[in-house]
């Protein structure tokens, strides 16, 4: 292990160099390992062509930080393998104008790969990505027309499909912990989740590459105990010590809290109760599908609230609360806080999270949509002029039993709630349930031969996917339903012959009835 210096930074990067980072925005990010060598770049002007390989978007949303778009800005990079982006303003624009080459792959196939990628094992091959935009049959996880190259193909083994991923070997792996021994020795005490650091290490000292970490200090050699160690010293090149506290940020919102890293707990949710809204109404009937003891996947967008609504509705111990990137129950932190928890049971590696999830640990699934088609289908990556990535929903959509599709029917409309009944005062702008969707994350079809229970609430109505396509279950009381629903969307469903009204007691100010649904859906279960 060596003290890096910026005249070590200046040469342990070069051009060509396909460069791996484990972090989340800012979190686990070596912002000042990225500050050194861009301006390792901007006065030598040698390192170029570069492939960035990200399980997670990188961005310090402040404009004034180093991430992705300091690099991409430069021209720097060539090409990009991720799976989600949406902090990166500089770095979507470059990909629409095909300035570089891009990918979106599935979040947990980009953070579990790098274990497998010595010479002794093949090329990540799964079925996860099967008939989705993944799926050579589709884009192949192409983003523009710049990007050719396929790093996805079919495999028929024994008379079954599976992909395979050819991920490109690491060079250089940048990473973050919080200190390092000196006998380089890793230790992530400070940080708000451990992500797959220990794995990109692996597969760059495996490659031949080198390892360097940002770590705020340097302690000495049995400090902590062994058990805490993340990335052993053996597999550590470089280790910087960070000068600026302004990038080591353990949160965008946060220097250091303890209670994030899961070093205290607090005595009520850090967060403002939800405000009521038809956000909050579609969170309240997405929420009773919910049983006893679920371990429930949250997704990014407006499920990224649920942790709120289960704390307001005295159920969140009823329930545990999964996020991707490593951390176990507690409340979810929402907003730019999301993926980080208070009060959190257990942090692992972000790649042995994904072992939990493909072995079938979790129970249900919350998940956003862009677009929803006639059959079922679902978009959430390239809609309008958003270009997001897929980041876990293609890895959990096909591995949990039961899912829950959360969004609003159309977009730009604005509705309240009155005696109980929800009014469409403002319709909107643009259908989200279409004919069908530009891109292909969640297929239906194949999720009917998984066996799954999928479900799409909106405000409005409720959705169920069936064997005969998409059926109407339920209409929000108040509702016309050929003008308030029908005429929305794109197609036509099928209607229940009983069609439900929802439950009206969530179109109001305080509702306080999840704990009991919850407690029927045993009974019944």
């Amino acid at each position: 292990m060596q003290i890096a210096s910026f005249d070590d930074l200046k040469d342990i990067v070069k051009t060509g160099d396909v460069i791996a980072l484990a972090a989340l925005s800012v979190s686990n990010l070596p912002a000042n390992v990225l500050k050194h060598i861009v301006n390792a770049h901007d006065k030598f002007g040698n390192i170029d062509d570069l492939t960035f390989m990200l399980a997670n978007d990188i961005s310090d949303y402040r404009g004034d930080g180093y991430d992705l778009d300091s690099f991409v800005s430069r021209g720097m990079v060539k090409r990009l393998i991720m799976s989600i982006i949406i902090g990166s303003p500089k770095t979507i624009e470059a990909i629409k104008d095909n300035d570089l080459e891009a990918y979106f792959v599935p979040q947990g196939l980009l953070a579990t790969h790098y274990r497998n990628s010595s010479n002794k094992f093949p090329n990540m091959i799964s079925k996860i990505g099967l008939h989705t935009s993944v799926d050579p049959r589709y884009s192949g996880g192409k983003v523009n027309e710049m990007t050719k190259e396929d790093i996805v193909s079919l495999l028929d083994i024994n008379g079954e499909e599976f992909l395979q991923y050819d991920f490109p070997k690491v060079d250089v792996a940048l990473l973050r912990g919080t200190y390092a021994d000196n006998e380089g020795n890793i230790y992530m005490h400070q940080e708000a989740h451990l992500g797959e650091g220990y794995g990109v290490a692996l597969a760059a000292h495996q490659n031949g590459g080198k390892v360097v970490v940002q770590v705020k200090e340097i302690v000495q050699h049995g400090s902590f105990k062994p058990t805490e160690v993340f990335i052993p010293g053996e597999l550590v090149d470089y280790v910087f010590i960070n000068d600026d506290p302004k990038l080591h940020r353990q949160t965008i919102q946060h220097y250091y809290n303890p209670a994030i890293s899961g070093e205290y707990k607090v005595l009520s949710m850090p967060e403002p109760v939800n405000k009521f809204s038809t956000r909050k109404v579609i969170l309240r009937r997405a929420a009773q599908f919910l049983n006893e003891g679920n371990v429930v996947s949250i997704g990014f967008g407006i499920n990224n609230e649920l942790s709120n609504l289960l704390v307001e509705e005295k159920v969140e111990n009823s329930v545990q609360l999964n996020i991707d990137t490593g951390v176990f129950g507690g409340m979810i932190g929402s907003g730019q806080n999301f993926g980080l928890n208070y009060n959190l049971d257990a942090k692992m590696r972000h790649e042995m999270t994904w072992d939990f999830i493909y072995n079938g640990g979790l129970d249900i699934a919350y998940l956003s949509f862009a677009e929803v088609d006639q059959f079922g289908n679902v978009n959430v990556s390239k809609y309008g002029d958003r270009m997001n990535g897929c980041g876990g929903f293609i890895d959990i959509s096909q591995t949990v039993k039961k899912i829950v599709f959360s969004g609003t029917m159309v977009v730009g409309s604005q509705a309240t709630c009155n005696n109980k009944e929800l009014v469409i005062e403002q319709e909107g702008h643009s259908k989200k349930f279409v004919e069908n969707v530009h891109n292909m994350d969640f297929n239906a079809s194949y999720a009917k031969e998984l066996g799954q229970e999928i479900y799409y609430v909106t405000e409005r109505a409720v959705f169920q996917l069936t064997d005969d396509g998409l059926k109407l279950i339920e209409i929000a009381a108040g509702l016309d339903l050929e003008r308030d629903i029908l005429a929305n969307l794109a197609f036509q469903p099928i209607i229940a012959e009983e069609l439900k009204v929802t439950d009206q007691q969530i179109y109001q100010e305080n509702w306080g009835g999840l704990q009991q649904r919850i407690k029927d859906n045993g009974s019944n279960y």
